[in-house]
């Protein structure tokens, strides 16, 4: 009978969302050819992983009950920032370098209107989003930044130990932050203040601090994100990250952390991030062009959430208890 219970709760602990990215790859294995192979795995894992980086950003500030819509500016910006810097012949190691301190300093700047001036952070994130995409258009005259040495497009197109360094860049930034959010003191306040702000406070956390070094690691991810991007691309673009901010926003819901914030984390926006790039990838297998791809993406992220919601309240009813 306990042993029975105990099956019961770790089920229970099961992400819902889970079971929408095994129906997604059980579907697409049984009507492609090439979708069920180790080639086409490690193809998905490797488009998934730019918006696996910038969707972690985005969850970060969610799990506040806030939001960051400047990440896709800020990868664009530092993925500029990065190839320009290269092409005028810094050592890559120190452009990368100095293209995450750039998007360290962007995530301070609206870290530090939201949390210390107090400014609403749709209001801040929407501003800068239009100012730090501007930046890189008038830093690029807009025009893109061209190829890069092997050195450089190692990070986005290399393969380490049989697999691409951008899937092994990802992995590891997923382990940083599922030990950071569920590990430390810092990962219990964020959950806290995103629960409710006024009552940390109460309860003597630094609300300010939290929001504002959420709001750097926000930064510095977009930061990497779009660094890597470019090197991926073999080319920066002053518009590279236009448009990650709503896919990662997307991957973020899917992965059940809510607008409210307080719930949620890293690992269901991992799910959600790929169940995307798995959608994507078994439409194209199955011939249709991107926009039709994007409205049958959406009718099934759309029906995934509501399964997942229905699943939820179905194990609160049966097991709430």
């Amino acid at each position: 009978m306990v042993n029975l219970i105990n099956s019961k709760n770790k089920f229970k602990k099961v992400p819902g969302i889970l079971f929408g990215l095994i129906a997604v790859v059980v579907i697409f294995s049984v009507t492609t050819r090439y979708f069920f192979t180790l080639n086409n795995f490690i193809n998905i894992l490797e488009q998934a992983s730019i918006l696996v980086i910038a969707s972690f950003a985005m969850t970060l500030t969610i799990l506040l009950g806030k939001i960051d819509m400047s990440i896709g500016s800020i990868m664009s910006l530092t993925g500029v920032v990065t190839g320009l810097m290269i092409h005028n012949g810094m050592p890559v190691w120190i452009s990368v370098f100095l293209g995450v301190v750039a998007g360290a300093l962007l995530g301070m700047f609206n870290g530090y209107l939201i949390s210390y001036q107090g400014f609403d952070f749709w209001i801040v994130t929407f501003s800068s989003m239009g100012i730090i995409q501007s930046l890189a258009l008038v830093i690029t005259n807009g025009a893109t930044v061209p190829g890069f040495g092997n050195d450089f497009r190692f990070l986005g197109d290399g393969s380490l130990f049989g697999l691409p360094v951008i899937v092994l860049i990802a992995s590891g930034i997923t382990i940083l932050l599922v030990f950071l959010t569920l590990r430390t003191t810092f990962g219990s306040n964020l959950y806290s203040v995103g629960g409710s702000e006024q009552i940390s406070k109460y309860a003597g956390i630094n609300t300010e601090a939290i929001v504002f070094k959420t709001y750097i690691l926000s930064g510095i991810l977009a930061g990497i994100a779009g660094i890597v991007l470019a090197s991926k691309v073999n080319s920066a673009s002053p518009i590279a990250g236009s448009g990650y901010e709503f896919d990662a926003i997307a991957a973020t819901l899917i992965g059940g952390t809510p607008f409210e914030g307080g719930r949620g984390g890293i690992v269901g926006t991992l799910i959600g991030a790929l169940i995307i790039a798995i959608l994507m990838n078994g439409l194209n297998l199955y011939g249709f062009t991107p926009p039709i791809q994007f409205t049958l993406i959406g009718f099934i992220i759309v029906l995934i959430i509501i399964i997942d919601v229905l699943n939820e309240k179905y194990k609160a009813k049966k097991w709430g208890k």
